[in-house]
């Protein structure tokens, strides 16, 4: 009884440590569209994209791209707000500190920074106006900045993956620990005592 519980610990623990992020990063949605919002000849652009509430939730993302390899100090680098209906459903600022790093071109040095920028739970409109901006920081190894607008991401709770792993070593270590005990012996089991003299 105690080691099929163990098991199941260790299977509910698999799932929520293992498959449940591999699901998560599968089923990433799909691409609404991509826009350019600043080049270094023409500035800065608003950009707008058509949603639907069968697209939420929807994520909302930036790429960077630089001549070579720019490290960010902390400020912030850009402001990124998403408007509908004249309401404000999104306000970001970006420091791009933990910004995954792409090499595009090793001849020239051209990288791509990536950065989420923030996530839309609810699509209550259908036009929606994306306004990027710079911060108080901005650095001149900026070339071109896109916007990703990305529909029906899976969210992930970035709880359920340790739970996940706590709960496969209690029950890997019950397990070990239930083939280790010795059942105790049946009194029954053994043979009687030889008794001395006639019977």
């Amino acid at each position: 009884m105690l080691r099929t519980l163990f098991i199941l610990l260790i299977l509910a623990g698999a799932a929520l440590g293992i498959a449940y992020p591999l699901a998560a990063g599968r089923l990433s949605g799909y691409t609404i569209g991509v826009r350019r919002v600043y080049d270094r000849a023409a500035g800065y652009a608003p950009a707008e994209a058509s949603l639907a509430p069968s697209d939420a939730p929807v994520t909302v993302s930036l790429d960077v791209a630089t001549k070579g390899p720019v490290r960010f100090d902390g400020g912030t680098l850009l402001t990124l707000t998403a408007d509908t209906e004249g309401k404000t459903v999104l306000a970001r600022t970006l420091d791009f500190t933990d910004a995954v790093e792409t090499v595009i071109n090793p001849q020239s040095g051209m990288r791509v920074y990536h950065e989420k920028a923030g996530r839309i739970s609810e699509v209550a409109g259908d036009r929606y106006v994306f306004t990027i901006g710079p911060g108080d920081t901005p650095s001149d190894a900026v070339e071109t900045v896109d916007l990703k607008v990305e529909a029906g991401a899976f969210d992930l709770d970035p709880r359920t993956t340790p739970a996940g792993y706590v709960l496969m070593a209690v029950g890997l270590v019950g397990l070990i620990a239930s083939f280790g005990r010795k059942r105790p012996k049946n009194p029954n089991s053994s043979e009687p005592q030889r008794k001395w003299g006639r019977e």
